[in-house]
């Protein structure tokens, strides 16, 4: 897991359901790996720490200005802290457990920055996200890129628009701390690009739908003297295969329909086979149509949780032919 803090709160909430403790009769019973049962727990406590009800738990994590615990009595008395913390906020872990995990990972807007830089749009771009969460990478022209590998100035974005089949509101406290309680408790840093990310998006407007990708996709549309970039990140895998043949479709339908003056390009960031697998690869794929694009991929790999454009491979599959990308 790499991660003590977490195996921490998984092993203490698992020992006081096995003991026939305070949460045994608090957490589902035969939870799936998909669910991500352990990530929703996690949340539950970092928000209740967040949120200063839970001071001892709060006290020794990272990402709120503390310490981990140092010594098995400590982690023990930590511990019991995080317990007790849960089994007397029934309602909150009832509604964490209750809500799918929406981690929103800004460093994946350098990715995007990438791509967009590499479009050749000489137009604005129209910005469109599936899965998009709370929407924070719709402000990737915002947030932190690499100048170096980007290829020219990123182009203007004059609409920000995604979906999402729950959607977090970050114009509200409650859905900007709801956010944050999903980032580990000892990610320090993610945690501070978060942060950062959610102060761009109170002063960059965007919109985030509650809906269907497939059916979100089937509504877009070109507009004459715009580029409309469809862009998803590790997500296509959680899709069911009806639902990804659709966006497919409507990829090709929406790159059928593009013009010199109507571009469209499909950017992606997903593990190239059909489901879910950390242990290997992405890739950033960039598809474009219109004014002499035909659709021909553009691709570059890297490990699946990059947190910024230098963990690229230095080369970019165009087509079948390789090219430098450094």
């Amino acid at each position: 897991m790499g991660s003590p803090l977490a195996a921490g709160i998984l092993t203490a909430v698992a020992n006081d359901v096995v003991s026939g403790g305070d949460l045994a009769g608090m957490l589902p019973r035969g939870a799936r790996f998909g669910d991500l049962s352990g990530l929703r727990v996690m949340s539950v406590v970092h928000r209740l720490a967040i949120e200063r009800v839970a001071p001892l738990v709060a006290l020794h994590l990272p990402t709120l200005g503390g310490t981990p615990p140092v010594g098995e009595a400590a982690m023990l008395a930590w511990q019991t802290a995080v317990v007790e913390a849960l089994a007397s906020h029934p309602d909150a872990l009832a509604e964490g457990l209750a809500r799918a995990p929406q981690t929103n990972e800004t460093g994946r807007a350098a990715l995007l920055r990438l791509a967009l830089s590499s479009i050749h749009a000489g137009s604005p771009v129209r910005l469109m996200e599936i899965g998009a969460a709370a929407g924070l990478n719709l402000r990737a022209d915002h947030l932190p890129g690499d100048p170096v590998l980007e290829e020219a100035p990123l182009p203007r974005v004059v609409e920000r628009v995604g979906c999402d089949l729950e959607p977090i509101d970050i114009t509200t406290q409650e859905g900007r701390t709801r956010l944050s309680s999903y980032v580990w408790v000892d990610d320090v840093e993610r945690f501070a690009r978060l942060g950062a990310a959610l102060e761009v998006a109170a002063r960059v407007p965007a919109t985030v739908v509650r809906q269907d990708a497939a059916d979100f996709t089937e509504g877009l549309t070109l507009v004459d003297g715009t580029t409309t970039v469809l862009w998803h990140s590790a997500m296509w895998a959680y899709l069911a295969p009806d639902t990804r043949r659709s966006i497919l479709a409507q990829s090709a339908r929406l790159g059928s329909e593009a013009t010199e003056s109507a571009r469209f390009a499909h950017v992606s960031w997903e593990w190239p086979g059909a489901g879910a697998d950390d242990a290997g690869t992405h890739e950033l794929v960039v598809r474009e149509w219109g004014g002499g694009a035909d659709g021909r991929p553009s691709r570059l790999t890297a490990a699946p949780h990059i947190t910024n454009a230098d963990g690229l491979i230095a080369h970019r599959v165009v087509g079948d032919e390789s090219v430098s990308n450094r």
